[in-house]
C-alpha cells in the first residue's frame, strides 16, 4: 500500500464505530476516559441523563469556531456522526437535553478535549540506519563518566542520582551491556565486564537471612552515596528515594531476575541463575489468590503498603516465562499465565491501565493511565496466543487505546505538562511523531516512542497488516531524527535545555535495544 492509502485506512479506522477504543456504556462498561484530554479514535463521554428524556443534541465547536451537530437518544453517545469532519485541534463539546419538538430543556454536560490527527501520509523518513543509531547510542553511554565508573570501580557512580533506584538502573545497566555485546562483538569484553560488575553490586546489596523480603534487590537505596547535604547533591530523586526507602515496588525484582537469567545464559555462571531462582521463589510463594501481587511491600515486615496490585506484566510475566524456558518447570509458566489471567479478568474490564513507576505515587482509578500495561498484554497475546482470533482482536483494541492516548502523529495538545512538578511548556514546539509516557508525565519520551513502536511491530508480526509496520517504522524513524551527533537520543523531547539534558540511561538503552531489533525491517 502507498503512504496515501495507509493514511486513508488509518483515518477510516479512527472514525468507525467498529474500531473505537472500548467506549463506556452507562451501567455496563466504565468510562475510562474521565481524566483524558486527547483522542484520536471516536470517544464517548459520561454525562448524567435527564430521567426519561430520549433526545440530546451534541454541539462541538472546533478551533475555527465551526459548530458540528448531531442528535442521539443517549447523552453518552459516541461522537461518530461528526468525528470525521472534526479537524485536528481543541474541541468544546456541549450536550443539551431537548424535547420532542427540539426545544432545549437543559445542558447535561460539557467537555473540552483535543482531537489528534490520525496517521499521516507523510511520516518521517529515517536519517540513518536503526542499527547505527543503536550502536552510537551505546557508544555515547560508554563515554559517560557514570558508565565508566562501573568499569573502573565496579560499583555505581555515587554522584549519578538515578542510581538511587538500583533494581531498575543497575539491572538496566547490565541488560544494556549484554545487548551491546551482542551487536558489537568487538567491544564484548568491556561490555561484559560492566554487566558483571553491575550484577555483582546488585547482589551485594540484596538483603539475606531471616528478613521478610530476603533475596529481593532493593528498589531504593543510597547507602553507597555521599552525604547529600554535605556535598550538595540532594536532588529530586534523592528526596524520592528517601521517602520510599524501606519499601520494594514488586515489579522491579522481576526486572533484576530477568537480567540475572540473561547474564547466566551469556556467562554460564550459576550464581546468576540462583539469584533469579531466589527472586522467582518469592513470587511463587507469595502470589495472591487472584493471581497477582501487591504493588508495594514494606521491607521491615513484608506487609503490603496500600491496596494497589501490579497492573503491568511488562517485566514480571517475561521473567516468569524465562524461568520456565531455563528450567522446564511448568510452575513458572503457570504463575505467568495466572498473572496474565488476573490482568484479563480485572484490569481489562476496568480499563484502568495505571502507570506504576518507582518515582511516582500510586494513583486512584483513571488518574494516571499509561501505555505499558496494555502493551504488556498485547505482547503476551502476540507471542503466546496469536493463533486465537478473538485474542488478536483484543490486541488490536489495546493497540488502538495506546495510539489514542499516547501517540501524537502531528500536533501535541496544549495541555501537556508535568502534574508531578507543575512544569509547563509550550507543546507546540515539541517534535512529532512521538510517544507520551503517562498522564502525570504527559510528555514525549524516547522510551515511550520506542516501546510503542515495538508494540506496533509485535502486532504486525502476528497479523501481517502493513499499517502496523508503517506506524512502527514512523516512530522508529523519528528516533533516528532525534539522535544527536554524539549518539545521544534525549530522554525528554521538550524544548527546555533542562529537559533535554535530563538523561535517563535506562530509556536510552531500551531505545537502542528496540532499534537494533527493528533493523531487520529497514
Amino acid at each position: 500500500m502507498t503512504n496515501t492509502e495507509l493514511a486513508k485506512k488509518a483515518f477510516e479506522e479512527c472514525c468507525s464505530e467498529k474500531t473505537t477504543v472500548r467506549y463506556g456504556i452507562p451501567g455496563e462498561r466504565p468510562f475510562w476516559n474521565v481524566e483524558s484530554c486527547q483522542f484520536m479514535y471516536v470517544p464517548a463521554f459520561h454525562f448524567t441523563e435527564i430521567r426519561g428524556n430520549k433526545r440530546y443534541r451534541f454541539d462541538a465547536i472546533d478551533e475555527k469556531n465551526v459548530k458540528h451537530t448531531f442528535e442521539a437518544e443517549s447523552c453518552c453517545a459516541l461522537l461518530t456522526p461528526i468525528w470525521a469532519e472534526l479537524p485536528e485541534g481543541v474541541v468544546t463539546l456541549t450536550v443539551t437535553a431537548i424535547d420532542v419538538n427540539g426545544k432545549d430543556l437543559a445542558t447535561v454536560g460539557t467537555r473540552t478535549f483535543f482531537k489528534l490527527a490520525s496517521f499521516p501520509s507523510d511520516p518521517p523518513s529515517a536519517v540513518r540506519s536503526y542499527k547505527e543509531c543503536a550502536i552510537k547510542g551505546y557508544e555515547y553511554a560508554l563515554s559517560q563518566d557514570f558508565v565508566q565508573y562501573w568499569l573502573k570501580y565496579g560499583k555505581p557512580d555515587p554522584y549519578y542520582d538515578l542510581n538511587v533506584y538500583p533494581s531498575k538502573m543497575v539491572s538496566g545497566m547490565a541488560n544494556a551491556m549484554l545487548s551491546y555485546a551482542a551487536i558489537c562483538p568487538e567491544n564484548k569484553e568491556t561490555a561484559m565486564k560492566i554487566a558483571v560488575n553491575a550484577a555483582d553490586f546488585l547482589i551485594s546489596i540484596t538483603p539475606r537471612g531471616d528478613v521478610p523480603l530476603r533475596n529481593l534487590p532493593p528498589t531504593y537505596d543510597f547507602d553507597f552515596c555521599p552525604d547529600p547535604d554535605k556535598y550538595g547533591v540532594r536532588t529530586w530523586n534523592w528526596h524520592n528515594a528517601e521517602k520510599r526507602k524501606g519499601c520494594i515496588m514488586m515489579t522491579y525484582p522481576a526486572s533484576a531476575g530477568r537480567m540475572y537469567l540473561s547474564l547466566y545464559n551469556a556467562t554460564g555462571d550459576k550464581k546468576y541463575f540462583n539469584e533469579a531462582l531466589n527472586i522467582g521463589q518469592y513470587y511463587l510463594e507469595n502470589v495472591e489468590e487472584n493471581g497477582s501481587w501487591y504493588l508495594i511491600r514494606s521491607m521491615a515486615d513484608g506487609k503490603p503498603v496500600g491496596s494497589n496490585y501490579i497492573s503491568t506484566a511488562e517485566v514480571l510475566v517475561p521473567f516468569l516465562m524465562a524461568l520456565y524456558e531455563n528450567t522446564g518447570d511448568v510452575r513458572w509458566k503457570n504463575l505467568g499465565d495466572n498473572a496474565m489471567d488476573y490482568a484479563m479478568k480485572n484490569m481489562l474490564p476496568a480499563y484502568n491501565w495505571e502507570g506504576q513507576f518507582e518515582d511516582a505515587a500510586v494513583s486512584v482509578s483513571y488518574s494516571n493511565l499509561s501505555h505499558y500495561a496494555p502493551g504488556a498484554i498485547l505482547k503476551y497475546i502476540t507471542k503466546y496466543r496469536a493463533d486465537e482470533p478473538e485474542m488478536i482482536e483484543l490486541a488490536k483494541e489495546l493497540m488502538r487505546f495506546i495510539e489514542d492516548q499516547f501517540v501524537v502523529w502531528k500536533r501535541h495538545n496544549p495541555w501537556c505538562h508535568c502534574q508531578i512538578c507543575g512544569g509547563e511548556w509550550n507543546s507546540s514546539k515539541w517534535p512529532t511523531p512521538a510517544g507520551l509516557e503517562q498522564y502525570k508525565w504527559y510528555v514525549p519520551i524516547d522510551a515511550s516512542t520506542s516501546n510503542i513502536a515495538n508494540d506496533f511491530l509485535a502486532l504486525y508480526e502476528a497479523t501481517g497488516e502493513e499499517l502496523y509496520l508503517a506506524k512502527a517504522k514512523a516512530l522508529a524513524n523519528q528516533l533516528t531524527v532525534m539522535k544527536e551527533e554524539n549518539g545521544k537520543i534525549p530522554t525528554h523531547w521538550m524544548e527546555t535545555e533542562q529537559a533535554r539534558n535530563d538523561l535517563w540511561f535506562n530509556c536510552l538503552f531500551g531505545t537502542c535495544r528496540i532499534l537494533a531489533t527493528m533493523s531487520k525491517y529497514e
